[in-house]
């Protein structure tokens, strides 16, 4: 089974191996297990028992990378994207869980601000 994006363009197989989605995601190998150990992936196993995986792993991969990059932690981010089934086309479910990804990463920075601007006044060290 293959997968095309619009007519015309490159098919991608619709099982990806663990090299494969490391390739696209911009990962290693080790980082695609790791990701599936914390849920942001799922793989099964085909009948030679190698692990595969759907395409959007790399999309969900590269989501979790982002928001890490914010401080968002792989669990929230794992259960953001759980709510998205394996191969969905629904462009407004990739949407939302971006926009939450978004909401709590704006929320992550506000937090450093207002930690940066009391380690700059030292405020917080004077007797309450």
């Amino acid at each position: 089974m293959t997968v095309t994006d619009r007519p015309g363009s490159e098919t991608i197989p619709a099982s990806l191996t663990v090299g494969q989605v490391a390739r696209a995601a911009g990962v290693t190998p080790n980082a695609v297990r790791f990701y599936e150990r914390y849920g942001v992936i799922t793989g099964h196993r085909n009948s030679g028992n190698a692990r595969r995986f759907t395409v959007d792993a790399v999309c969900r991969i590269k989501l979790a990378l982002a928001a890490q990059r914010v401080g968002i932690t792989l669990k929230e981010s794992a259960d953001i994207l759980s709510g998205i089934p394996p191969m969905s086309r629904d462009l407004g479910q990739w949407v939302a869980a971006g926009e939450e990804l978004v909401r709590i990463g704006r929320a992550r920075i506000d937090q450093l601000q207002t930690t940066v601007n009391e380690l700059t006044t030292l405020d917080f060290l004077q007797s309450p």
